[in-house]
């Protein structure tokens, strides 16, 4: 009896060692991702280069962006979903033990009064279950491969995002440097008008209205200064870690794109769109939950084997009168079952579970079709509005070059005493607002190719794409 004893505790001090060491292991696992992953950790203080290409800052939002992240956990739920389904092949073993301690017990009583142990070894097979977990097998990988889908998916959001950052802090920096030589001209004007008006020959008006563009433009660059900070703040958001003080961009933005074909795009969009997969995923998952609600209709059979370990209890026969034998009350006993269940009347669940899949297979099948025409649309509108960016570009460039000759002409004219102080002014606002334009529609550019990647569904790495190709302009 000892030994049997002794053998119950080893069986359940192993249980809960391999319980306790598992969840160790993966309470060491969670820290050391979330070590590596923390946005204000040691190690995110060090991911950001003080050069920063495009490239790699893609790189570091798909390693640290929390969105990414989230999605690839989700990758790991549908790998644990799809062992769960998998683990209903295999046979089930259980073991239990319990104390037995009997309580008001009568005079006399065939039950030990003595407290006592049960050790009980179970192993049970599912043999048939009418498909059910078959198809469950085959929803939990559809389930896993819509996962991967979204996860791609994210990653491309992800990149798209990083793009519209990058270029967004390029603009925004440009946009500082065209309000700076706006101030320097302004301020120069005003020198120039201060020297005229003190010579003489041009009167007070100039200089006040000199001092009143100075005054305006210094409002202007005060705002450019603040859009391109929260440009960085935007980036740095995006990347998931901060942006070290000093970082620079390196990667210039095209402002020349290849010419790309709509119908080409159409179907490379609808060939490898992830979520698209990731819809068609969802079908294939609510197709085999039709198939598990069907298999409520048949039976199911399984076998079952089980052996209980319990101290031997014996009283004396001549208790009931059989002198000189012993009666044995309670010893080591077991059975092997086969068990097979068949509902003859569940009130309608099994029907109703039929009707549902079929409504959530159709549902499924529509968001697909959905999801194909919002797909085209944002193909042909992302394609639409880069052939709006590159006309733009193209305006906005012949406009700053026209300006500029304004420009020179109006200040030669002024210097030479022919020409008026609101001709030089005008002609200061005209190109400060053509380089602006010509800012804005560069990075209009650059925003719709990038738009139009994530429409076709181009990976991240994919920058060199057809769509994406062109001559770099410094900024």
């Amino acid at each position: 009896m000892c030994m049997r004893r002794s053998i119950v505790f080893l069986l359940i001090a192993i249980l809960a060692a391999f319980c306790l060491s598992a969840v160790a292991s993966a309470e060491e696992g969670r820290q050391a991702d979330i070590e590596q992953a923390a946005p204000g950790g040691e190690l995110a203080a060090r991911v950001v280069p003080e050069t920063l290409s495009l490239e790699q800052a893609i790189e570091i939002a798909i390693r640290c962006n929390p969105q990414v992240e989230s999605s690839r956990q989700g990758m790991k739920a549908a790998e644990g979903q799809l062992a769960q389904a998998l683990s209903y092949l295999q046979p089930r073993l259980n073991v239990s033990a319990r104390r037995v301690t009997p309580v008001d017990l009568p005079a006399f009583s065939f039950q030990s009064a003595d407290s006592s142990w049960e050790t009980e070894f179970s192993l049970s097979q599912t043999l048939y279950t009418g498909g059910a977990i078959p198809q469950g097998i085959k929803a939990s990988k559809s389930f896993q491969q819509g996962a991967k889908g979204a996860f791609r998916r994210t990653r491309q959001q992800i990149a798209f995002a990083v793009r519209q950052s990058y270029y967004g802090v390029l603009t925004a920096k440009e946009a500082v440097k065209v309000a700076r030589e706006v101030m320097d001209s302004a301020e120069e004007h005003l020198r120039v008008a201060g020297l005229r008006y003190q010579a003489g020959i041009a009167p007070q008006f100039d200089v006040l209205a000199a001092e009143a563009r100075v005054a305006r433009v210094e409002q202007g660059l005060i705002s450019a200064i603040a859009v391109r900070d929260i440009a960085w703040a935007g980036l740095s958001a995006v990347l998931g870690v901060p942006i070290p003080a000093g970082t620079e961009l390196s990667t210039p933005r095209p402002v020349t794109m290849v010419d790309v074909d709509l119908e080409s795009l159409l179907q490379e969009a609808l060939a490898q769109r992830p979520d698209l997969k990731t819809a068609g995923a969802g079908g294939a998952v609510a197709r085999t939950m039709l198939g598990i609600a069907r298999s409520g209709r048949l039976p199911t059979v399984s076998a079952a084997l089980s052996y209980t370990l319990r101290e031997q209890t014996v009283i004396a026969g001549d208790v009931c009168g059989m002198p000189g034998e012993d009666i044995i009350v309670s010893q080591n006993s077991g059975y092997v079952a086969l068990v097979a269940n068949y509902s003859l009347f569940n009130g309608g669940q099994v029907e109703g579970e039929i009707l549902a899949a079929e409504a959530e297979l159709t549902q499924a099948e529509k968001a697909v079709e959905s999801l194909e025409q919002q797909i085209e649309l944002e193909v042909r509108s992302a394609y639409l509005l880069l052939a709006a960016t590159k006309a733009q570009v193209g305006a906005a460039q012949k406009e700053v070059a026209q300006t500029q000759e304004a420009h020179r002409v109006a200040t030669l004219r002024y210097d030479e005493g022919v020409g008026t102080s609101l001709e030089i002014l005008d002609a200061d606002a005209n190109l400060a607002g053509a380089k602006t334009r010509l800012n804005e529609a560069i990075f209009g550019i650059n925003l719709a190719v990038a738009q139009l990647d994530l429409a076709v569904g181009r990976v991240w790495a994919e920058l060199s794409s057809p769509a994406s190709a062109g001559e770099g302009a410094g900024d």
